[in-house]
Parts: C-alpha cells; sequence; structure tokens
C-alpha cells in the first residue's frame, strides 16, 4: 500500500490493561497490534448496510467503499 502511520499508545507499568490486551490477543491467536486494530475498526465502523460499489481492482473496491483513501495523485 502506501506509506505507513504510526500511533502510539502509552500505559503506566501498574495499569492492568496491558496484561488484559496480551492474554485477548493470545486468546484469538493475533497480535496486541491487531487486536487494538479490530478495537478501532468496530468502533469507527458505522451503521451503513448498502451494499458495496463494484470495483476494477481490489485496490480501487477498497478506495470506492470508503476503506482505503485514493492515492495522491503525481
Amino acid at each position: 500500500m502506501g506509506k505507513k502511520i504510526c500511533f502510539n499508545l502509552t500505559f503506566d507499568e501498574r495499569e492492568v490493561m496491558v496484561e488484559q490486551l496480551r492474554v485477548e490477543a493470545e486468546s484469538l491467536g493475533i497480535t496486541v497490534e491487531q487486536l487494538i486494530k479490530r478495537f478501532i475498526a468496530d468502533a469507527m465502523e458505522g451503521e451503513d448496510c448498502s451494499p458495496s460499489v463494484p470495483g476494477e481492482t481490489l485496490e480501487d473496491f477498497l478506495v470506492k467503499n470508503g476503506a482505503l483513501s485514493p492515492e495522491p495523485k503525481k
């Protein structure tokens, strides 16, 4: 895809959230980063149940349906 954007989450070493994230991710067989991405995706998901718009390629499909931003024009 394109350039990666990074967000940094900081927890105090005594916060139990860190261990809870590790345990939940392990139970699902995914990384903590993948679990956090799932949480964000679920929270940002709208109530739109309309049919998706077809695309000519997978990337075109994802752009037309709002999952990716269009590539900047060069």
